[in-house]
């Protein structure tokens, strides 16, 4: 369903979570990382890829432990860090959102 350094929109996709997306995918390309969006992980498709780093950024706003533990589960694969993205308090100001989201990037 990805591909390599291009950004995916779904259909069903609220319009918050496309733009702290499509934020993320913009701070990882400014760092040269190679990244997917909605790439396919066991029983599911996580936001993104960041073949890089080896990591997954799930972009989430609901912010209860349990939920967090879930997608913590749902996206368990050898070799990769998961990062679950609270972004429910992610200001929607562009520049402020990129700030808020830079918090979360891995680095080289």
């Amino acid at each position: 369903m990805s591909w390599i350094n291009h950004l995916t929109r779904l259909s069903n996709e609220p319009y918050r979570h496309f733009m702290a997306k499509a934020c993320m995918f913009w701070i990882l390309r400014k760092l040269k990382h190679d990244v997917a969006t909605e790439w396919g992980v066991g029983n599911g498709y996580v936001d993104l890829c960041d073949k890089t780093t080896r990591t997954l950024y799930e972009i989430e706003f609901q912010v209860s432990a349990k939920h967090f533990a879930e997608k913590r589960e749902q996206y368990n694969i050898s070799g990769y860090e998961i990062i679950i993205v609270n972004c429910s308090k992610m200001p929607l100001e562009i520049n402020q959102m990129k700030k808020f989201l830079e918090q979360y990037v891995v680095p080289d």
